[in-house]
């Protein structure tokens, strides 16, 4: 994974006031990357909701947040009144974290959902041999339907649940029948065998 981000050098703690997003604007790729490339430059759509743009006596930023279309990053603007980003700060995976806090639901869905994934995954590499593994529909649909009636899970999706399995690192190959799912685990997690006793 690769993040943009300013390190704070030495830092005690570190400071990140809170913002509150008064507005959202979604920009064209070209005009998005014209506003990246000159925060003072004069934006009409910052004007318009300037005023609404301060950071109040309770130490928390009102702000506007940019989006590009199809792409998930952002810019956290607070205009101070003026018609530019006076003060900006660029966010890596926006747009999805905007839609965790917009829908809560969604947001508990993928937690659990990356629950499940994880105890798999480690079930993959402890259950290996010879760097493969494998388990069974039924084994899983009984996992599900204890968590959801259990309340751990609030919903489950097959495709999903494959798609985020074929998506980790530590297997090569997940490949799917009718009946069962076969991992082929990537050789850097792959654990030795203990070799047998000979006579």
């Amino acid at each position: 994974m690769i993040v943009k981000v300013t390190p704070q050098w030495r830092e005690p703690e570190i400071l990140a006031p809170p913002w509150e997003i008064v507005h959202t604007v979604e920009l064209p790729p070209g005009e998005f990357r014209k506003f990246k490339e000159d925060l003072l430059q004069p934006q009409p759509f910052i004007m318009e909701h300037a005023n609404e743009m301060y950071m109040d006596s309770h130490g928390i930023t009102h702000g506007m947040l940019v989006l590009c279309e199809g792409i998930d990053d952002g810019i956290l603007v607070n205009s101070e009144g003026f018609a530019y980003a006076r003060y900006s700060a660029y966010l890596s995976g926006t747009r999805t974290l905007s839609l965790m806090n917009r829908y809560p639901s969604l947001r508990d869905f993928c937690v659990q959902m990356d629950g499940l994934v994880e105890k798999y995954v480690q079930q993959a590499l402890a259950g290996q041999e010879d760097g493969k593994f494998c388990i069974s529909y039924s084994d899983i649909d009984v996992e599900v339907e204890k968590g959801i009636f259990n309340e751990d899970l609030s919903a489950f999706d097959w495709r999903l649940f494959l798609d985020m399995l074929s998506e980790r690192p530590e297997f090569d190959e997940v490949e799917n029948t009718p009946n069962e799912i076969y991992f082929t685990i990537a050789p850097e997690f792959v654990e030795e065998q203990t070799p047998g006793i000979s006579m």
